[in-house]
């Protein structure tokens, strides 16, 4: 609730403003009215009013008085003052007429007044109570024959019996002005229950909250900050400097102990360990002030074993949205899309793509942005387990199956995956027998655990990637066809990073910000130079490589800037590869295109190189192979 109070400038208009009010009145203000005058006692209990209406001496009272208020002018304009004149000269028929007001301005006006109203004018400066005595005394003195004024000088000349006029204000003008006071009540009010929300949510926080300005000195706190620095009232503390709580407290901006946006800190507090996070109040301004966030460091690590029991029993989950996937380049973003369509379908999907392109990060987005977003989402590589484990990972097994088997039995990715998605990465690697396996439980939607003979109905999306061409393989005999038709109801193709160079560098900036944050470490700049090099790169280990190399940049580089120097100490950039368009074979998709490696490195071992790729050494031996079959 808001309290309004207008002041009438007369009692005579006290009867229309309140017909007035009563049409204006809400639930969620509430106006009073009332009329002024010799009672200056009044005007010191109007606290508990958040938005005050008045005119003349009163409105400049009140602004002394409450400068922390809402107080609306409820001012007359020139028309206002040339009624009252000539009402005045009607009814007294004055050859002199002074007029007593704040007369800011109205020097200019007063020969054309004095014409129109057919008297002399003179005018006489009113601010406050004493000078609007002292002004009809003037009056008098100087032989005026009446007055025109506002309510304070008109109550004075009706006491001493002096020919007054008083300057009303016209109805439109004063409904102007209450409707004028009336939004700045209703904007009062809202954010009088955002502030109330606020505490509330602050009020009920488990973690002691402060706020305090750009020296360090405390502005408030929630009850959470009364309880753990024992503060009896804010008021004792407001104002002063944080550390007086507790020594090991700082501030942004602080010389002595500095700390930076978003910095913890561990401090005691009462013989207990708490964790101290600061955080800008403001992004704008630098110097704005710092929330401090306290919390115990038993219950955070409470919180997180709870966390950690929670995401156990739910099981496996994706980790990545599409907003975890950066991506500038036309022809990328073009993809982004497609995998956004798919995922609001519940068809299978098979991805493509080289290595490192970053295939696994779609199916993790598709997955969490379909309708099964809050079931499992279970991945397995299927390259690296040979064909006997593969088949118990998948459809699991009955005690006691096979040699070395659990006695309990064991429980398979489809079945975990019941009614969310599984993804099934390097589905080409599958040996050709268990794609027949495959195919059938895909096809009739149940699996059949090794040793058992029971089917078990399951409800799950298959999402499948791989980096060799599947149509080759079906070629070669090594994959079968009606399982590629059976995956690839929905097929996207990840472009490599060679095809996309303005990717590189929005890539490479994103990875450094998220690994210097965890090493809390400064996030390299790359210069121009470097930009250009890494833009000319052919990336054959794709995505994955440049976050191997952003790694090593921020875990080894100390330097604000990092320049082609650093970057080829860091990596062998000697004899870039262009990242230019490469012919391929006959028949294969250019989505397939074979990423070039780089040029020979004496003294390196394969090992060597497939690390610095970021890749295996298989994958290593098969990119040289495809390379080898182009020349």
């Amino acid at each position: 609730m808001v309290n309004v109070i207008v002041f009438a400038p007369s009692p005579d208009q006290l009867g229309y403003i309140g017909d007035l009010l009563r049409k204006l009145q809400t639930d969620e203000v509430r106006i009073d009215a009332m009329h002024h005058f010799g009672s200056p006692e009044i005007l010191n209990h109007l606290n508990h009013y958040d938005v005050i209406i008045a005119r003349g001496i009163t409105y400049r009272m009140l602004c002394g008085r409450y400068p922390g208020k809402h107080i609306t002018h409820l001012n007359f304009d020139g028309t206002d003052i040339l009624s009252a004149l000539l009402e005045c000269r009607e009814s007294f028929h004055p050859g002199k007429i002074g007029l007593c007001l704040h007369h800011e301005g109205l020097e200019e006006v007063l020969p054309g007044l004095s014409e129109l109203c057919r008297a002399e004018l003179r005018l006489y400066n009113v601010v406050d109570e004493q000078t609007a005595y002292e002004a009809v005394d003037a009056c008098r003195r100087d032989g005026m024959e009446a007055i025109v004024s506002g309510g304070t000088v008109s109550n004075i000349c009706r006491e001493q019996g002096f020919p007054c006029t008083y300057i009303r204000i016209r109805p439109a003008t004063l409904e102007r002005a209450i409707q004028e006071a009336l939004n700045a009540a209703r904007l009062i009010n809202t954010e009088r229950t955002k502030t109330n929300i606020i505490r509330m949510i602050l009020d009920n926080s488990d973690d002691a909250v402060m706020a305090v300005d750009e020296t360090g000195h405390i502005l408030e706190a929630n009850g959470q900050s009364y309880q753990l620095y024992g503060l009896a009232f804010l008021s004792d503390w407001k104002g002063g400097p944080v550390q007086r709580l507790n020594a090991g407290l700082t501030f942004i901006g602080s010389r002595e102990v500095p700390c930076r946006d978003g910095e913890e800190k561990l401090v005691t507090i009462g013989g207990q360990k708490y964790y101290v996070r600061y955080k800008l109040i403001s992004g704008e301004v630098s110097g704005a002030g710092t929330l401090i966030t306290t919390s115990a460091a038993s219950k955070i690590l409470q919180e997180e074993r709870q966390i950690r029991k929670s995401l156990a029993r739910k099981g496996p989950t994706a980790k990545y949205t599409f907003r975890s996937i950066i991506a500038v380049n036309p022809e990328m973003r073009k993809k982004l899309e497609i995998a956004k369509k798919f995922s609001k379908a519940d068809s299978d999907v098979l991805i493509t793509g080289e290595t490192g392109t970053g295939k696994e990060l779609f199916a993790h987005s598709i997955h969490s942005a379909s309708g099964r977003m809050a079931q499992p989402f279970v991945a397995i590589n299927c390259a690296t387990l040979p064909e006997s484990l593969l088949e118990s990972e998948l459809f699991g097994y009955e005690p006691g199956s096979f040699s070395g088997a659990s006695r309990e039995g064991r429980m398979g990715l489809f079945e975990l995956a019941h009614r969310g998605t599984i993804f099934l990465d390097e589905i080409g690697e599958i040996p050709v027998a268990l794609q027949a396996k495959l195919l059938r439980v895909l096809q009739e939607k149940e699996i059949r655990r090794i040793g058992s003979a029971a089917v078990i109905p399951i409800d799950v999306r298959v999402i499948a990637a791989t980096n060799v061409n599947i149509r080759e393989q079906i070629a070669l005999g090594k994959f079968r066809s009606d399982l590629l038709y059976r995956l690839n109801a929905l097929e996207i193709s990840i472009p490599p990073l060679r095809e996309r160079p303005d990717d590189v560098i929005p890539l490479m900036e994103g990875q450094l910000r998220i690994l210097a944050a965890g090493l809390g470490k400064q996030v390299p700049k790359l210069t121009q130079e470097a930009q250009a090099l890494l833009c000319r790169y052919a990336w054959p280990g794709n995505v994955r490589e440049l976050r191997n190399i952003c790694e090593r940049l921020v875990v080894l580089s100390d330097a604000a800037d990092v320049t082609v120097e650093d970057l080829n100490e860091l990596h062998s950039f000697s004899g870039v590869p262009l990242a230019a368009p490469i012919s391929v074979s006959a028949g294969v998709p250019p989505a397939f295109s074979p990423p070039v490696l780089p040029p020979s490195q004496p003294g390196k071992t394969k090992q060597e190189i497939a690390r610095e790729l970021g890749v295996s050494r298989t994958t290593l031996w098969r990119m040289s192979k495809r390379q080898e079959g182009l020349k």
